[in-house]
């Protein structure tokens, strides 16, 4: 792979380095820039960049670009950093909160009468499932035969 990624990056130089060759006579002209600030007609501003070569203002315009990408990635960078530490001080914090659970849970659970009042309730808890359970069926129970009496008073009625 690291050969490969070489290679490509030696095709790209090859590219440049050829498209810069055959364009050489456009890199070395010289350019001079001029800026004007005008209003409704009326100038404000006005300013002549020194003449360069071509490739001097691709070269500005590219290290320019590459500033500003590099600007952007520290500050995303800076933000994801913040972002970190606030995640890592609230994992610290829960981390505590469940110690002291923990400390808690073990002090209940140890305790005989406290371990009492678990039974019952669980106890209580398993006697109220049960009866939920019964009331459906017998609520299935009352339903289905409901539906029995109507389909029996439905053929009553065909009969007639």
């Amino acid at each position: 792979m690291k050969k490969l990624k070489i290679l490509l990056f030696l095709i790209i130089v090859g590219c440049l380095g050829t498209i810069g060759y055959q364009n050489l006579a456009y890199f070395e002209t010289t350019m001079g820039l001029n800026i004007q600030i005008t209003l409704l007609e009326k100038t404000y501003f006005q300013y002549t960049v020194p003449e360069l070569p071509n490739w001097a203002y691709w070269g500005i315009c590219f290290v320019t670009g590459l500033l500003i990408a590099a600007f952007k990635g520290m500050v995303k960078a800076f933000r994801l950093g913040r972002e970190i530490k606030a995640k890592t001080l609230r994992i610290d914090a829960l981390k505590g909160e469940l110690n002291e659970l923990k400390t808690e849970l073990d002090v209940y659970i140890h305790d005989p009468y406290i371990k009492q009042h678990l039974a019952k309730k669980a106890e209580e808890a398993q006697a109220a499932k049960e009866a939920a359970e019964k009331g459906e069926a017998e609520t299935e129970a009352a339903e289905a035969g409901k539906e029995e009496t109507q389909e029996v008073k439905e053929a009553d009625n065909k009969e007639d």
